[in-house]
Protein backbone atom coordinates (compact mmCIF):
# COMPACT_ATOMS: atom_id res chain seq x y z
CA UNK A 1 0.00 0.00 0.00
CA UNK A 2 1.37 3.41 -0.87
CA UNK A 3 2.17 6.07 1.70
CA UNK A 4 -0.73 8.38 0.76
CA UNK A 5 -3.23 5.57 1.19
CA UNK A 6 -1.70 4.59 4.53
CA UNK A 7 -2.04 8.19 5.71
CA UNK A 8 -5.69 8.28 4.63
CA UNK A 9 -6.42 5.05 6.50
CA UNK A 10 -4.70 6.41 9.61
CA UNK A 11 -6.62 9.71 9.40
CA UNK A 12 -9.93 7.91 8.92
CA UNK A 13 -9.15 5.70 11.91
CA UNK A 14 -8.27 8.76 14.03
CA UNK A 15 -11.53 10.49 13.08
CA UNK A 16 -13.59 7.40 13.86
CA UNK A 17 -11.88 7.01 17.23
CA UNK A 18 -12.74 10.64 18.07
CA UNK A 19 -16.50 10.15 17.51
CA UNK A 20 -17.39 9.12 21.09
CA UNK A 21 -15.93 12.37 22.44
CA UNK A 22 -18.14 14.57 20.25
CA UNK A 23 -21.49 16.02 21.24
CA UNK A 24 -24.47 14.21 19.67
CA UNK A 25 -25.09 16.74 16.88
CA UNK A 26 -21.41 16.89 15.94
CA UNK A 27 -21.16 13.11 16.18
CA UNK A 28 -24.15 12.61 13.87
CA UNK A 29 -22.77 15.04 11.28
CA UNK A 30 -19.28 13.61 11.46
CA UNK A 31 -20.51 10.03 11.22
CA UNK A 32 -22.45 10.77 8.04
CA UNK A 33 -19.37 12.27 6.43
CA UNK A 34 -17.21 9.40 7.61
CA UNK A 35 -19.47 6.87 5.90
CA UNK A 36 -18.70 8.38 2.49
CA UNK A 37 -15.04 8.87 3.34
CA UNK A 38 -14.78 5.31 4.65
CA UNK A 39 -16.29 3.87 1.49
CA UNK A 40 -13.85 5.83 -0.66
CA UNK A 41 -10.77 4.97 1.38
CA UNK A 42 -11.65 1.31 1.90
CA UNK A 43 -12.50 0.90 -1.77
CA UNK A 44 -9.06 2.28 -2.62
CA UNK A 45 -7.43 -0.10 -0.11
CA UNK A 46 -9.29 -3.05 -1.61
CA UNK A 47 -8.44 -2.07 -5.17
CA UNK A 48 -4.76 -1.66 -4.23
CA UNK A 49 -4.76 -5.12 -2.64
CA UNK A 50 -6.29 -6.68 -5.76
CA UNK A 51 -3.75 -4.91 -7.97
CA UNK A 52 -0.93 -6.17 -5.74
CA UNK A 53 -2.33 -9.71 -5.91
CA UNK A 54 -2.38 -9.60 -9.71
CA UNK A 55 1.35 -8.93 -9.71
CA UNK A 56 1.76 -12.50 -8.41
CA UNK A 57 -1.13 -14.42 -9.97
CA UNK A 58 -3.28 -14.18 -13.10
CA UNK A 59 -6.58 -12.31 -13.11
CA UNK A 60 -8.38 -15.68 -13.38
CA UNK A 61 -6.49 -17.03 -10.36
CA UNK A 62 -7.14 -13.83 -8.40
CA UNK A 63 -10.83 -14.02 -9.20
CA UNK A 64 -10.94 -17.59 -7.88
CA UNK A 65 -9.14 -16.63 -4.68
CA UNK A 66 -11.46 -13.68 -4.13
CA UNK A 67 -14.66 -15.43 -5.22
CA UNK A 68 -15.47 -12.84 -7.89
CA UNK A 69 -15.56 -12.73 -11.67
CA UNK A 70 -12.35 -11.90 -13.60
CA UNK A 71 -14.11 -8.74 -14.83
CA UNK A 72 -14.40 -7.59 -11.21
CA UNK A 73 -10.66 -8.08 -10.75
CA UNK A 74 -10.03 -6.11 -13.94
CA UNK A 75 -12.26 -3.25 -12.73
CA UNK A 76 -10.44 -3.07 -9.38
CA UNK A 77 -7.03 -3.02 -11.08
CA UNK A 78 -8.19 -0.39 -13.56
CA UNK A 79 -9.59 1.84 -10.79
CA UNK A 80 -6.38 1.49 -8.78
CA UNK A 81 -4.16 2.35 -11.74
CA UNK A 82 -6.35 5.32 -12.65
CA UNK A 83 -6.12 6.64 -9.06
CA UNK A 84 -2.37 6.10 -9.03
CA UNK A 85 -1.85 7.92 -12.33
CA UNK A 86 -4.03 10.82 -11.15
CA UNK A 87 -2.04 11.14 -7.93
CA UNK A 88 1.27 11.07 -9.80
CA UNK A 89 0.33 13.99 -12.05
Amino acid sequence: MDEDLLREVAELSRRIAALPRLKPVERARSARGLVDEGKRVLSAVGDAAVEELTRHVSYREASGLLGVEPATVNKAVTRHRRRASTQNQ
